[in-house]
């Protein structure tokens, strides 16, 4: 015959096991939020170079275009800008404010097919897959009974008061019209690292579609302000400085 067990020994029992099973919970939900992918963020992104590696690893050519507008708009906090004419373009635009010496944009432009799935990408108007879509090469002969141009172009960068506060391109336009866009292409150059106190190398961009580039007018709708230390920044401006006199 078996002995009765003792009230309080079960009730000890019962709530060890319970306490065990919430414990496996716990330890189930830290792993599931362990294994979740972090947000993206322009600020991770240290070059040039980079980005361009996380687009070829993070959106393979085929990606569904609402893949990129998730991670570069709606985690990124991009602007998003569909191409006139053609809602079958658009980019994603970040501006940073580098301690008012340099306004970095990342300008992440895309093409998408009628699927909606990408067919190439760019960054800062270079292409990113060779085997996508080819980049677009605008003739540098005018057509018949029109004239082409060269002009020399400033866009204006006010924010950047202690360093360069105009960027400087120069922009090749077919028809000599600078209303119409899709026959022009330019030459610039600028940093490869969005940091002011070490922007890498220079960049020169060339045959450039200018919407696509660090130098289009169009409008961010915030300039985020550097997450470094710009009193450190300054102080190693300045030194540099001191020693070119």
């Amino acid at each position: 015959m078996e002995e009765p067990m003792n009230s309080s020994l079960f009730i000890k029992a019962t709530m060890s096991r319970m306490a065990r099973s919430a414990l496996l919970l716990v330890l189930g939900g830290a792993a599931t939020l362990a294994c979740a992918e972090p947000s993206f963020t322009f600020e991770s992104v240290a070059a040039l170079d980079d980005m361009s590696s996380f687009i070829q690893a993070k959106f393979p050519l085929g990606t569904p275009r609402a893949d990129l507008r998730q991670a570069f708009v709606e985690e990124g906090h991009a602007t998003l800008k569909t191409k006139p004419g053609d809602s079958g373009v658009e980019k994603y635009i970040y501006d940073i404010d580098l301690c008012h010496y340099y306004v970095w944009r990342w300008n992440i432009s895309a093409d998408y097919g009628v699927d909606g799935r990408l067919r190439q990408a760019y960054v800062n108007g270079n292409i990113v897959y060779p085997n996508g879509s080819p980049k677009k090469i605008v003739p540098k002969i005018a057509e018949e009974g029109k004239k082409a141009s060269i002009y020399r172009m400033q866009r204006p960068r006010p924010e950047a008061y202690k360093g360069e506060n105009s960027l400087g391109f120069m922009l090749f336009d077919r028809d000599s019209d600078l209303k119409t866009t899709d026959d022009q292409a330019l030459i610039g150059s600028g940093p490869s690292r969005p940091d002011p106190a070490n922007m890498g190398k220079m960049v020169v961009y060339s045959e450039v579609d200018p919407w696509r580039s660090i130098f289009d007018f169009d409008i961010a709708d915030r300039i985020v302000p550097y997450q470094g230390n710009c009193e450190n920044v300054d102080k190693l401006v300045q030194a540099q400085r001191q020693q070119k006199q």
